[in-house]
């Protein structure tokens, strides 16, 4: 049952709430199952609920470049299809982390950035990247929670949404932030995706199990596309980041995770971050044809 509602929510989320309502259960019990049925990333779940958690998962991701796969390449290559943009754009940035992709969007751009996140180490980190790299005046850190945003209706040019789409959902920020664009405004999100259909039999059981719990609302880029033009934007493409993305960002987390081991190898919490997250490494280097992340650009 659970397999089932999981690929209903994934593949058709709309007529997966319609169905729930024909069968008259209560909101709150709805929110719940889509809730469980999309799971957005279980360890992220974690991070919001528990504040120790949320302080390993720091130490653990805290100190590198980025917190996703991604590259100032293929950012730029994204922005190049948001024709029409201001030449100094407002920008929205939900789940910003330390700035990984914060400061290459100002300096390609020339706009300013509200980056938003719920932690604020990350947040610290960031002002102090931004001061270094000269971009203070740019990129505007602000606590806050990405699902309860408080900004003005039409007030950005762009939001940008890199590597964070899980945490969210991609259709709760279709549906969620398309207010907060000005007419003509871009929306532009990397998000994990399956490059294999996970029920061809194409994609290894154990990997498909992995990601079952991981990350059970991921889908194809195309199932990406069909939901944000339902939400009714326009598709300006997508493209596949390429696996040089997928090598400096993994590598980047084996030194870190070398470091933290050795403090946090023992705490239970730790180890099974740790664990899951070489887990993740060692399916992406067997199988690295199977999913990846996708950039997707929208105009409202």
């Amino acid at each position: 049952m659970k397999r089932r509602q999981s690929r209903f929510e994934r593949t058709a989320p709309q007529r997966h709430e319609t169905f729930l309502r024909h069968l008259r259960i209560p909101d709150d019990e709805i929110a719940s199952i889509r809730a469980r049925a999309a799971a957005p990333h279980q360890v992220f779940n974690m991070n919001k609920k528990s504040g120790r958690v949320m302080d390993i998962f720091y130490k653990i991701y805290g100190g590198l470049d980025r917190e996703s796969p991604g590259s100032r390449a293929m950012a730029a290559r994204a922005l190049g299809m948001c024709f029409g943009l201001p030449d100094c754009p407002a920008i929205l940035e939900p789940g910003c982390g330390t700035g990984g992709a914060s400061l290459d969007l100002a300096e390609l751009s020339g706009g300013n950035l509200l980056s938003v996140d719920v932690s604020q180490p990350y947040l610290d980190r960031l002002r102090e990247r931004a001061e270094a790299r000269g971009l203070a005046e740019q990129v505007t850190p602000l606590k806050g929670d990405m699902t309860a945003l408080d900004c003005a209706p039409e007030s950005f040019d762009m939001i940008w949404y890199e590597g964070a789409a899980c945490i969210m959902g991609v259709d709760n920020a279709l549906a969620g932030w398309k207010r907060f664009l000005r007419p003509g405004g871009f929306l532009v999100f990397s998000d994990a995706v399956w490059l294999k259909d996970p029920d061809s039999g194409e994609v290894p059981e154990d990997m498909r199990r992995f990601w079952a719990g991981a990350y059970p609302a991921m889908r194809t880029a195309e199932d990406n596309v069909r939901a944000g033009e339902a939400a009714g934007y326009t598709s300006l493409g997508h493209f596949s980041i390429d696996g040089a993305c997928w090598d400096a960002f993994y590598a980047d987390v084996e030194r870190h995770l070398h470091d933290v081991e050795r403090t946090l190898g023992s705490d239970p919490d730790g180890r099974a971050i740790i664990d899951v997250t070489r887990r993740e490494i060692a399916f992406y280097r067997e199988n690295p044809e199977a999913y990846g992340y996708e950039f997707h650009v929208f105009r409202k």
